[in-house]
């Protein structure tokens, strides 16, 4: 997980708060800083890739934010399939994992 700070114009909120949610990110703070409004978020690492460029184009390029690790937490279990099968495809192994049975022989 990364915890999220975002800090942008009160207009332009809106955008980097659907983004946020968008990428499975909860919402720990919200607040206002001098004439920005600001966001305080964690956000899973893998939905992070190209929010760059998406927090650009939601806020025109008026957003300032920055990143810092929040440690790890349990993939939600109606992911954790998904994943697994997906690293595994990549490392070459076939996509199911072996049952209790495989480990039961050594």
């Amino acid at each position: 997980m990364q915890k999220l700070y975002v800090a942008v114009p009160p207009d332009y909120m809106g955008g980097a708060v659907n983004l946020i949610n968008q990428r499975r990110g909860t919402i720990l703070e919200m607040g206002q800083e001098g004439s920005d409004s600001t966001v305080t978020a964690e956000v899973p690492v893998a939905d992070m890739f190209g929010f760059s460029s998406d927090i650009r184009g939601s806020t025109q390029g008026r957003a300032i934010w920055s990143l810092e690790n929040a440690g790890f937490h349990q993939v939600p279990p109606e992911l954790q399939k998904k994943i697994v099968t997906e690293i595994r495809t990549r490392k070459g192994l076939n996509p199911e994992p072996y049952d209790d049975k495989y480990y039961a022989g050594l």
